[in-house]
């Protein structure tokens, strides 16, 4: 059916704020070309900054009628890629569309919260703190001071939530709560041609095979599902893909190469009371096992483990930050920091005496412990865990002035949990075979963690980039995810195809050529564009549909 969209000309808002020209934008825009992976492709040809979805609109049509590639960008706070425009393309930068739109009721009695893709995930736990001072928000009346919160939980509170959609992020919470996937209620989203998909959580199953949908202006939509299943581990790499999904889990985590994400609706949850603490231990051994221990109990909501490689490197670089951080407690190594959900029947009072013994056969103890009893402590825990990627962050930007070539090389890899120890420590081994300076740390509950290679030089960095390249092969070969949370942008591209094979990136080309012909949207990440797949390369289409084994 004919399109009746406005043509792309006719509703332009003449005082979107923009940029226009690649050496406008390099002298006046220079933050927009990196992320903090530090990664530069490219010098876009314009840059826009929207206020509407209209005005996504009229920006996507300009792109659609012209092939030219657009790049969406949020609050750059990404580490591979996804949001680093490249030469001649559209920078779409959505700051600007940063509102909380309203509050509703879900029919189970849960609160959503309807929001503009550019909002910070601090403005959102700002709002939550302090619903009463924001009235301009309708529906603010369903959720009580200080009483709901967002429980992804990623680490970077200046990220936009439309970023993390895009890459499907999680956090430390994630343990518990599960990543961002689970807590999206519904999304817009304007796609290639500028139609609008209104879509919400269960309305569009698959059915036959095919997910169908109507776009806002009555045009009929039908895509064939994924015949893969994606991997049953923490994983942010390609389209997600599963028997029981429905087509909104297939933009998120995405990355932008469908579609730009235009409103968000997000599931909030009344907030629970947190113990937490950070334990020390002698060695790596004891805080695998106190984390194994960890895990068997069903009100931790987090488990993060920071190696010796990262205490040495807090405690070498604890006056670039404001916390204060006190001195470990001697003869401790490595640490893990967790946290438990509270409740009447079950405090962390009546467990205390287990944990005691638990830490007791770990090598360690309440004593080697440090305490977040109350709010204000536990913050303040939370603090020092976010030190490590900030200061990380600090040292690779350091670097980068010295020499331009250096940008961040830090692994994202989640694996099974049997083979979690082996590869944990031929990691180690490798990185310290090759000579690289290196922090790890992480997501240690989902068996997901990121080593931080630290280059100072060319020949630093053309080690980290090798060792980085064998790392991936190991987590590969122990059937592993390539991103378990920061997405694959540009700069995983390689390794997204390794992780599943020819046949099952055929047929994610598929998909995004289906709602993408032109291949406008996001144009690098994911897949390398000259590898495009077209609708007419049907050889290798039936070559995906047969690739039904399980990842």
């Amino acid at each position: 059916m004919a399109s009746g969209l406005p043509n792309p000309s006719a509703h332009w808002n003449r005082a979107m704020k923009s940029v226009i020209g690649a050496p406008a934008i390099r002298e006046r825009l220079p933050e927009i070309l990196y992320d903090e992976s530090r990664l530069i492709c490219g010098t876009p040809s314009a840059a826009y900054f929207p206020e509407s979805i209209d005005d996504i609109r009229e920006i996507v049509l300009r792109a659609h009628r012209d092939h030219t590639p657009l790049t969406i960008i949020g609050g750059k706070t990404g580490i591979a890629g996804g949001s680093v425009p490249t030469d001649g393309s559209i920078a779409l930068c959505l700051s600007a569309m940063n509102q909380i739109l309203h509050i509703s009721r879900l029919p189970d009695g849960s609160a959503c919260m309807l929001c503009r893709p550019g909002i910070m995930l601090s403005a959102i736990d700002d709002f939550l703190a302090n619903p009463a001072a924001e009235q301009q928000v309708p529906g603010s009346e369903h959720v009580s001071q200080g009483r709901y919160f967002y429980p992804p939980d990623p680490t970077e509170l200046s990220a936009q939530l439309g970023g993390t959609v895009a890459t499907n992020a999680s956090g430390a919470r994630s343990f518990h709560y599960g990543a961002t996937r689970v807590h999206v209620e519904s999304l817009k989203i304007i796609l290639a041609d500028g139609e609008a998909l209104s879509l919400r959580r269960n309305e569009h199953p698959i059915r036959n095979g095919y997910f169908s949908v109507k776009t806002e202006t009555g045009k009929e939509i039908s895509i064939r599902a994924p015949s893969y299943v994606s991997p049953r581990l923490k994983n942010a790499s390609g389209y997600y893909a599963d028997p029981a999904m429905d087509l909104l889990d297939l933009f998120i985590g995405s990355e932008g190469t469908l579609g730009i994400i235009a409103e968000i609706g997000i599931r909030i949850r009344p907030k629970p009371d947190i113990m937490a603490g950070l334990s020390f231990f002698d060695k790596r051994d004891y805080a695998v096992a106190f984390a194994g221990l960890l895990r068997t109990d069903p009100a931790i909501a987090a488990i993060e483990y920071f190696d010796s490689s990262a205490l040495d490197f807090l405690r070498a670089h604890a006056g670039a930050i404001s916390l204060k951080i006190a001195d470990f407690p001697a003869g401790k190594t490595c640490a893990l920091f967790w946290e438990r959900i509270e409740s009447p029947a079950d405090s962390f009072d009546t467990r205390i005496d287990l944990f005691e013994r638990q830490l007791s056969e770990c090598g360690s103890s309440l004593d080697a412990t440090w305490s977040g009893a109350d709010e204000r402590e536990s913050a303040r825990l939370k603090e020092f865990r976010h030190a490590v990627p900030e200061l990380i962050n600090q040292r690779i930007a350091q670097a980068k002035r010295e020499c331009p070539a250096i940008r961040k090389v830090s692994t994202d890899t989640a694996v099974p949990g049997d083979v979690f120890e082996t590869v944990f420590n031929e990691s180690v081994r490798m990185i310290e075979d090759a000579r690289c300076a290196y922090v790890a740390f992480g997501h240690i509950g989902d068996y997901h963690l990121h080593f931080n290679m630290l280059p100072s030089n060319q020949a630093e960095m053309d080690r980290a980039v090798a060792v980085y390249q064998r790392l991936m092969d190991l987590t590969i070969k122990n059937r592993g995810t390539v991103s378990a949370e920061h997405g694959v942008g540009k700069l995983k591209v390689p390794y997204l195809r390794a992780m599943y094979g020819d046949a099952v990136i055929a047929e994610m080309k598929r998909i995004k050529s289906e709602l993408d012909p032109h291949w406008v949207m996001s144009r690098g990440n994911l897949f390398e564009f000259d590898e495009m797949l077209t609708i007419q390369d049907t050889e290798d289409t039936e070559k995906a549909q047969r690739a039904t084994e399980k990842i």
